[in-house]
């Protein structure tokens, strides 16, 4: 049976993904804090292991496979930069070291979907030959264009690991900064703007991250629903009025609430998921619309509908259960 190490436990894709995979293979998930989800089968181990003793992990485990999901900035603000490329760059360079000393045969590597960078020269869909384009941003992007290039460089110099890069569209989680921005009462965005985005569902974006394990295919792949949607319908979806802003009154500074860099509400960056489809035979199950539909709190009579129905179903299945007993 496969062998299987998430590193990094934080968040709701990390504990989906242990949830799936312990189902067929022997799973650890490594992270500085318990899970924060159920995680099936899986084995955890809370700690902040160095070099030394990651190795020693994965030599005794006998990990074949290696999901790199530990870079902070998906899931909560970055701290100053010096911390930031110490955790992200110089953390991933040693678990690659560790990697190649155990005899690690796949890398998984969750990356952003963003990382293309927003112009109005993007092509409708970017594919995965498009250069990544991150030197002039700050944050979580600039540095996973770091980190792409360090695993690219440890891919080419060492064929016997297969390196697989998941470029994720942004995820429908209400852990991200994205969200917390798009669900405010009053999301500011540019006037006379509004761009074509993919929000991708965490089970869509853990189910990728099964077919990587499943197939180990090296090289980048780009993670995401095949159809966009305006940002201002998707705040509209999600039950908030989008507040159209002169562009100016930022100072090309990003409005309240937004995590990326303020060309991200010029112009588009949708990226192309065909390779994903073609060669792991994913493709993500959930339409944006359906997606947003799902997180869209509920009214007030939605929700006593909602209880109700659930309180009926739970009524009968302690009357079976009863009559099961009496009989």
């Amino acid at each position: 049976m496969m062998r299987v190490l998430i590193n990094g436990a934080k968040g709701m894709l990390s504990a989906r993904v242990a949830q799936l995979l312990s189902q067929q293979y022997e799973v650890i998930v490594l992270g500085r804090q318990p899970p924060e989800a159920p995680i099936g089968h899986a084995d955890w181990l809370t700690a902040h292991l160095d070099r030394h003793q990651l190795l020693e992990l994965l030599r005794a485990a006998q990990i074949e496979t290696v999901i790199h999901f530990d870079l902070l900035g998906f899931n909560e603000p970055l701290p100053d930069h010096e911390t930031t490329v110490q955790h992200n760059v110089i953390g991933t360079m040693e678990l690659l070291g560790a990697c190649r000393a155990a005899g690690v045969r796949h890398i998984v590597l969750r990356s952003h979907g963003w990382i293309y960078g927003a112009s109005p020269l993007n092509p409708l869909f970017i594919s995965e030959e498009h250069p990544i384009r991150t030197q002039h941003y700050r944050g979580l992007l600039r540095t996973l264009g770091e980190v792409e290039q360090i695993v690219a460089d440890f891919a080419a110099h060492h064929p016997q690991i297969t390196v697989t890069v998941l470029r994720c569209a942004p995820l429908l989680s209400p852990q991200s900064h994205l969200m917390h921005y798009l669900c405010s009462p009053s999301p500011q965005v540019l006037f006379g703007f509004d761009p074509m985005i993919q929000l991708l569902h965490v089970d869509d974006a853990a189910q990728a991250v099964v077919a990587a394990v499943q197939k180990p295919i090296g090289g980048a792949f780009n993670i995401a629903p095949s159809q966009p949607m305006p940002i201002t319908q998707v705040i509209r979806r999600l039950g908030h009025q989008p507040v159209p802003v002169l562009g100016p009154l930022f100072n090309n500074q990003p409005p309240p609430g937004w995590p990326f860099e303020v060309d991200f509400l010029r112009y588009r960056c949708t990226i192309d998921p065909q390779r994903a489809c073609r060669l792991l035979g994913w493709s993500a199950r959930y339409d944006m619309a359906t997606a947003l539909d799902a997180l869209k709190p509920l009214s007030p009579e939605e929700e006593r509908t909602t209880a109700a129905r659930a309180l009926s179903e739970f009524l009968n299945r302690r009357r079976k259960t009863d009559e099961r007993r009496a009989g």
